[in-house]
């Protein structure tokens, strides 16, 4: 009886194992184009993204040292603000020289207030008669020669970024951006206060140099490199960056500060003002509230930060459908000036979807939704970066 038992139990268990076997050879069969399918979608992603990665870090450009081991840059800080479509007020002015066989980096600031002649027929007044005013009035171009004339020097280089950008890039330095700007911006309360202004651009620059250039290769990675990079408009490409970036890290700045010298020209006596992002708030209301009373309801200072944020995202809701202000939006970075963070990269994809309408040949709209999701990645914004992903697969007929 018992043999007979274990029979029955062997032929039951062997029949349900050849069912639920079959069917899961079944099921493996014809789930197999959709899992192929599935797959060509993932390997295409990926080789594309490591296409993209390949192209930021194996580039083949030209050395931007001359003979003497020299650089010069010019760095242009423009306050083009959100509609405008002139080049906008030179707002920041610095030159950047690095001179890798001796080891030093001079950063020379140009207060924006500093003398300057316009084209003619463009200045209406004396007060017009600036170098913030030459970019602006002039053009960029104009503007350079300008300020080139006053350094009695000229720029091998130029990075220009604007108020969005900005933000943007004291975000990836992972400081407060609105109160970073808003000690940057600063002036009012100084004894001379552009030029003072324009000595605080250098010392923060020099900070910022012996913070992340000092000694420690590994807070500047290639990705960190990378989507600074592409917060700037440059013509320097991002191999000579990453050849500039080490020429730096050799001179060990960490203990030897004084290798970054700064200067003004024309020269002013000057405060010695450092940036302490610990105490920046409380230092900021120090300057600003005795003098409140005393500023332009249209200064930035003299706003809240949320009645900033709210004139922006209603700014940028309203003209969602206007293909000018989308292509705008999206060469200014607009929506870097948004402060929270959820808002921010919401409006980021609105924007980069509805530009890529415009945008005709393929090879475009995939490189700028690849650079997307690798910054997406980065920042760790799993979420956003499939949602890229998505959006790249159907660019790729998928």
């Amino acid at each position: 009886m018992l043999k007979k038992i274990i029979v029955v139990v062997s032929i039951i268990i062997f029949s349900l194992a050849a069912y639920y076997g079959g069917q899961a050879l079944y099921w493996y069969i014809k789930t197999a184009p959709e899992r192929a399918l599935e797959k060509a979608q993932t390997q295409a992603v990926e080789e594309f993204l490591q296409s993209r990665r390949d192209q930021a870090t194996a580039s083949s450009q030209s050395d931007p040292f001359d003979q003497q081991g020299k650089v010069r840059i010019l760095f242009l800080g423009l306050d083009q603000r959100l509609g405008e479509d002139r080049a906008g007020h030179c707002d920041a002015i610095q030159f950047i020289e690095v001179d890798k066989d001796i080891g030093q980096v001079m950063i020379t600031a140009v207060p924006r207030g500093t003398y300057s002649p316009l084209p003619p027929g463009k200045g209406a007044t004396s007060s017009d008669y600036y170098i913030s005013n030459a970019c602006d009035l002039g053009g960029l171009e104009y503007g350079v020669k300008q300020i080139e004339r006053i350094l009695g020097k000229k720029a091998d280089y130029l990075a220009v970024v604007g108020f969005s950008q900005t933000l943007g890039i004291l975000r990836h330095l992972q400081l407060p951006a609105i109160d970073t700007l808003r000690w940057l911006r600063h002036r009012q309360s100084y004894a001379v206060g552009e030029p003072q202004r324009a000595h605080n651009h250098s010392t923060f620059i020099k900070q910022m140099a012996l913070k992340y250039l000092g000694d420690d290769v590994s807070k500047i990675d290639l990705a960190w490199q990378y989507l600074l990079y592409k917060k700037v408009q440059t013509d320097l490409s991002f191999d000579q960056v990453k050849m500039i970036v080490q020429a730096i890290l050799s001179m060990d700045l960490a203990q030897n500060p004084d290798k970054i010298k700064l200067s003004m020209q024309p020269p002013y006596a000057v405060e010695e003002i450092v940036y302490d992002e610990e105490n920046l708030s409380a230092y900021l209301e120090s300057r600003i509230n005795p003098i409140k009373h005393l500023l332009s309801s249209a200064d930035y200072q003299g706003l809240e930060k949320e009645a900033v944020q709210e004139k922006l995202l209603a700014n940028i809701d309203s003209q969602k459908d206007n293909p000018e202000f989308i292509s705008w939006a999206y060469d200014n970075f607009l929506w870097l000036q948004i402060e929270d963070e959820a808002s921010r990269y919401q409006a980021q994809y609105d924007i980069i979807v509805a530009y890529l309408a415009s945008v005709s040949e393929t090879s475009d709209r995939q490189a700028i939704i690849g650079d997307y999701i690798l910054e997406m990645e980065y920042y760790n914004q799993a979420e956003w970066a499939q949602i890229g992903r998505e959006l790249l697969l159907l660019e790729l007929g998928y």
